[in-house]
């Protein structure tokens, strides 16, 4: 018997949440998607849903695309629907925890998400997320009291982290634009400039340090096992890869995760189907983040 929660996708889906399913059947994210497939397995994936594609040797997500633009909404429930369930992992071991995870952080951009009756998989409306809930942040109101009672001086000079002089320049400009944003007019706009200006930081110092990151156990990997060049590395992986080599503290790890979280709104329909409009204690919790960064890096770059 169906879930009184089930439901049909109506409408084609968003074209960014498509592109994340290409991802998603490839299998090249190891660290996010389960199962790596290649050309054959992509052709058996298809045809084992009835959906007459087979690879015709082109670049696999390119193709896998195109594919998943050309199905219907009920081709591409089956497509969704297959990725999560269990036997496509042989089971409810961490191969389905973690595609169960991906899936719902895909399918969020077009308010649905996957549900389980019993071990098979549905489709749901997604619940609407709070600020303060496990899935945004992951810290307590006494943490973030606590965090944001900490004094940190607003003069801060790129320079002093000892990058080259190209990049502290561009960095730095960046740092006077989001100081000078007014409070209260462009919280997205000072939010969204903090998180990319730490992750270019962040960026610039393990570049500093290359051989330490490279060697950091939780350095991320390739669906070969090997470390990925650093340029390819996401603000996620340079926040835990800092904390492993002590570079940032637990508390700056915890919260630059925080300052991650709402710099992926920058996407306006991820924005709204988690309806996050930020406010001033939401660009302070942003600031209080990057300058509590700022000050330990400065500490371990001497």
């Amino acid at each position: 018997m169906a879930s009184p929660l089930a439901i049909h996708i109506g409408n084609k889906l968003d074209t960014d949440t498509l592109a994340s399913l290409a991802d998603f059947i490839c299998g090249d994210e190891k660290s996010r998607f389960p199962i790596y497939r290649s050309s054959y397995y992509l052709t058996r994936f298809f045809q084992n849903l009835n959906i007459d594609a087979t690879h015709d040797g082109s670049t696999r997500k390119v193709w896998v695309l195109a594919v998943l633009k050309q199905l219907q909404p009920s081709d591409i429930e089956k497509v969704i629907l297959r990725l999560v369930d269990p036997r496509e992992y042989k089971g409810v071991n961490d191969n389905f925890k973690q595609a169960n995870q991906s899936m719902n952080e895909i399918l969020i951009i077009d308010n649905l998400a996957v549900g389980f009756e019993n071990v098979r998989p549905f489709i749901k409306r997604a619940e609407p997320l709070k600020l303060e809930g496990p899935e945004i942040v992951k810290t307590t109101a006494k943490d973030e009291a606590e965090f944001l009672s900490r004094q940190f001086g607003d003069d801060i000079k790129i320079e002093e982290l000892g990058f080259d002089s190209v990049i502290t320049s561009y960095l730095q400009r960046r740092v006077d634009e989001v100081q000078a944003c007014p409070k209260n007019k462009v919280p997205l706009g000072t939010i969204f400039l903090l998180g990319s200006t730490l992750e270019g930081i962040l960026l610039a110092v393990a570049l500093k340090d290359l051989a330490k990151y490279m060697k950091s156990k939780t350095a991320p990997k390739d669906k070969a096992g090997a470390v990925k060049k650093i340029y390819e590395w996401r603000l996620a992986e340079l926040i835990d890869v800092a904390h492993e080599v002590d570079d940032l503290k637990l508390d700056v790890k915890k919260f630059s995760h925080v300052l991650r979280d709402f710099r992926n709104y920058i996407h306006p329909f991820h924005q709204m189907s988690h309806s996050f409009n930020p406010d001033q204690h939401t660009v302070d919790i942003c600031w209080q983040v990057f300058k509590a960064a700022f000050y330990q890096l400065k500490v371990r770059q001497k």
